[in-house]
């Protein structure tokens, strides 16, 4: 049985996020509407406002290497009205936070530190050039990287990496072919980027379907990674599939509405798939491998009426936890 734990009160949240700072374990959290994004120690719980405004918290992630620096995507509001939109850097100083915009960047949407030979690397996604109004896509979107180094003198000058990245949405950290990549989704299929010596970026298509979130996880033990995706933008699919030579054949489906929040790993002893709805039902599902070989995937749903926009599985002290920002209870929680 699941004990749940809300641990934020946050109207319109959106961001949920763990990580390490120094030695503590924190959770940072922001709302997709014009309120604070907090930073909360795990053991203690006591939330610290970082950024009072804009709000329109999109992604909130620690500067690989301190301890007193935060970045986050800001002033992307629904439904996606965000020219003021950009990257804003959080620094600590003598025990307080101070923000500043250090890229201004319209309809950002997502970033994401990448680590690469000791240099560190923030990437930007767009889910859109410009948007004349909510439904107007006629413009692509754009990924960014910026080479950080110190970051209270980095001159946060963004590199230009892909200009025709359509509803981009997706974007995290994998391992392929045994390197750190950056990967990204959007209708085009799904990308990873990996920064060079030359200060270029190698592009590489890994999938060539439209793609809203996505997460790559050995589900078999074969030492192959399988792909879970949300299809197709905000989609209505939960699907995963395995690698076949070269192509991708779909071993398992399951309907979401407005699919929303996917992630994937280990929770009490089981490898699992994570993610929301965030119409209908508003569901938060868990979906559990029995025996993925002969499609034996149990659905199990955690909660309903929640609407869940992101989700994280970690472990801490021996304890697996799924942190989910339920957005239609204005929470941040836990589930143990």
């Amino acid at each position: 049985m699941l004990t749940k734990q809300k641990i934020l009160d946050l109207p319109y949240v959106y961001t949920a996020n763990v990580f390490s700072v120094g030695d503590r374990l924190c959770v940072g959290a922001g709302s997709e509407r014009p309120h604070p994004s907090y930073l909360l120690d795990f053991e203690q719980r006591e939330p610290v406002e970082i950024a009072p405004a804009p709000g329109g918290t999109m992604s909130l992630v620690p500067v690989p290497g301190s301890d007193n620096h935060l970045v986050s995507v800001m002033g992307l509001f629904p439904p996606f009205i965000g020219l003021e939109a950009g990257i804003f850097l959080h620094t600590k100083k003598d025990g307080a936070w101070s923000s500043r915009m250090v890229i201004a960047l319209p309809f950002s949407h997502r970033c994401e530190f990448l680590t690469v030979e000791g240099d560190s690397f923030l990437l930007i996604g767009t889910c859109s050039k410009h948007k004349a109004n909510p439904e107007d896509w006629k413009q692509a979107g754009e990924v960014y990287g910026v080479k950080v180094g110190d970051p209270d003198s980095c001159d946060w000058k963004p590199t230009l990496i892909m200009d025709k990245l359509y509803r981009n949405h997706g974007m995290t950290k994998s391992v392929i072919n045994g390197q750190d990549c950056l990967c990204v989704s959007g209708t085009e299929g799904i990308f990873a980027i990996r920064p060079q010596a030359t200060g270029s970026y190698a592009v590489t298509r890994l999938f060539d379907t439209e793609v809203s979130e996505f997460v790559f996880i050995d589900l078999d033990h074969d030492g192959v990674d399988e792909l879970v995706t949300i299809e197709l933008f905000h989609g209505n699919t939960l699907n995963i599939y395995k690698k076949n030579e070269q192509t991708w054949e779909r071993r398992y489906t399951s309907p979401l509405s407005f699919g929303h929040g996917l992630c994937a790993g280990t929770f009490k002893g089981d490898l699992v798939v994570v993610v929301g709805s965030r119409r209908d039902t508003e569901a938060l599902e868990l979906h559990k491998v029995v025996d993925f070989a002969n499609g034996a995937i149990e659905r199990i749903i955690l909660e309903t009426g929640v609407g869940p926009t992101q989700t994280r599985l970690f472990t801490h002290k021996g304890t697996d936890y799924i942190l989910s920002a339920n957005q239609v209870k204005n929470e941040v929680a836990l589930y143990s």
